[in-house]
């Protein structure tokens, strides 16, 4: 269903805007931290509530003195979600009071949602304006969550807004009343849920990965054309995974900016414990991932480690190598180089092999287009249909062209094969059911053999392949009661 109206949520520093996101959608999309600031991007979902649909944005904090140079492109997030949206939840703290900062937000609000030539004197001196139609402001009082703090919000009516409902984002107090009032100007909403989209209209997540720095936002605003996440030169500035709605030749996608993942023995930062954690499960939730690589840099260990963490994930995956524009500069961007760069790659990811490597610069766009062609051609390769007659020729032409080594005297055999494409799932992974002698038998040389000639003939480049082991009885549980181990890969 398309959101017909769009909710920001604004306010200072720290006063539970994105647990109150968090609570409104159901679901954990946005970093909560006790440490002021956390939020930086502007971050938009999808919500749900008494039968309406909308579009919710968390921001970051307005008035951040923020000292690592952030605080204008935080404002500007801010701005541009404030213009976008048609309802606005002004959130506080209930449990500090009335503070300037919160004074001076609702001043801006009202200057930018009340009609001209209609002002008025509110409580505290300050100018008043009703709210324009299709646009107001709901004061949210929050962290209202003990009884001696429930007349707390009766101080915040001096700012001069209609409705201001006391709240805990924390423990979903009084959040039932909040979308009782957010929705009650919008009509009558529907009481079915609404549809999912089908299968093939669903949009690819498409995740951006690395270490700090290595241009993740930058790529996704190239993408977007558009100053969508901020980007700056110092390490860490995207600290939650946000998630960018985005359409390419009738296509959609899912843009998803991660925090850059630090080795585990650098990270002795609570908040940047959780934003690794936050890149770890977006890995999961993803149907493609980019593993950016900095192209100044090669292949560090900690790339080794985000690659292994895609490859036990069991994700297609794509190799972008940026800031190419940086080696074209210093003269040596030749085709060789690019073989010689590749050559390395293979080598230190050699458990990636299946994955496409794409040279690029989000900085001068230089193949960015290309991601999406990529991203298209894994998509079609997963749902590509492997005939069983085609299958089984090359798996019995492959045991004849090198044969299985002996383990105690035996040696591993597959009988017959089938690929399985789990059409309940919106991005299967190409899954190869094999019944087979014993899976004891088969050594990692071997499977990596077969699983090479299964590439070499069919198309699976950027997919990785789940193989599924179905022990057939042996002669010597004949007369027993019938049974099969099942043993899936890794």
């Amino acid at each position: 269903m398309v959101p017909t109206r769009t909710v920001a949520i604004v306010g200072r520093p720290n006063v539970g805007k994105s647990a109150l996101f968090n609570r409104l959608t159901g679901k954990q999309i946005s970093l909560v931290h006790d440490q002021p600031g956390v939020t930086r991007d502007r971050i938009s979902h999808l919500c749900h509530q008494a039968g309406h649909t909308f579009e919710l944005l968390d921001t970051g904090g307005i008035g951040l003195g923020d000292k690592e140079g952030f605080a204008e492109a935080i404002e500007h997030e801010v701005v541009i979600a404030l213009e976008t949206a048609q309802d606005i939840l002004f959130v506080v703290d209930g449990r500090d009071g009335l503070t300037p900062l919160d004074q001076e937000i609702a001043r801006r609000l009202r200057t930018k949602t009340g009609k001209k030539g209609s002002k008025k004197k509110a409580g505290d001196g300050s100018e008043h304006a009703p709210a324009i139609e299709n646009r107001r402001v709901i004061l949210v009082v929050n962290k209202l969550d003990v009884p001696e703090l429930e007349n707390r919000s009766e101080e915040f009516r001096r700012l001069g807004f209609p409705d201001v409902l006391p709240v805990s984002s924390a423990h979903g107090l009084g959040i039932g009343e909040l979308i009782e009032t957010l929705v009650a100007p919008w009509g009558e909403g529907n009481a079915e849920q609404p549809e999912r989209p089908s299968k093939a209209d669903q949009p690819i997540r498409l995740a951006f990965l690395g270490r700090p720095n290595v241009g993740k936002s930058s790529l996704v605003n190239a993408l977007l054309e558009d100053d969508r996440t901020i980007v700056s030169p110092i390490s860490g500035t995207t600290r939650d995974a946000i998630d960018v709605p985005f359409a390419w030749k009738n296509r959609l996608f899912t843009l998803i900016d991660t925090a850059g993942m630090r080795q585990h023995r650098k990270v002795r930062d609570p908040l940047e414990a959780k934003m690794t954690g936050r890149s770890v499960h977006t890995i999961n939730r993803a149907n493609v991932c980019v593993l950016v690589l900095d192209a100044m840099e090669g292949v560090s260990m900690q790339d080794k480690k985000i690659g292994g963490l895609i490859d036990e994930a069991m994700r297609p995956v794509m190799i972008l190598v940026n800031k190419w524009d940086l080696v074209r500069e210093q003269g040596d961007a030749s085709r060789k180089k690019e073989l010689e760069f590749t050559a390395n790659i293979r080598q230190d990811l050699f458990f990636l092999e299946h994955a496409p490597i794409l040279f690029g610069s989000a900085k001068t766009g230089e193949r960015v287009e290309t991601i999406l062609k990529t991203v298209e051609k894994i998509e079609k390769n997963r749902r590509t249909k492997i005939s069983t007659s085609e299958l089984n020729d090359l798996l019995q032409k492959a045991q004849q062209k090198y044969a299985p080594p002996l383990v105690n005297n035996r040696r591993f055999k597959i009988y017959y094969a089938t690929h399985q494409i789990d059409e309940t799932q919106p991005h299967p992974t190409p899954t190869i059911l094999a019944f087979i002698n014993s899976f004891s038998l088969l050594t990692p040389a071997y499977r990596r053999y077969i699983e090479l000639q299964l590439r070499d003939k069919f198309p699976l480049e950027g997919c990785p392949v789940r193989w599924v082991w179905k022990e057939k009885m042996t002669d010597k549980d004949k007369g027993k009661e019938p049974r099969r181990r099942n043993k899936q890969a890794p």
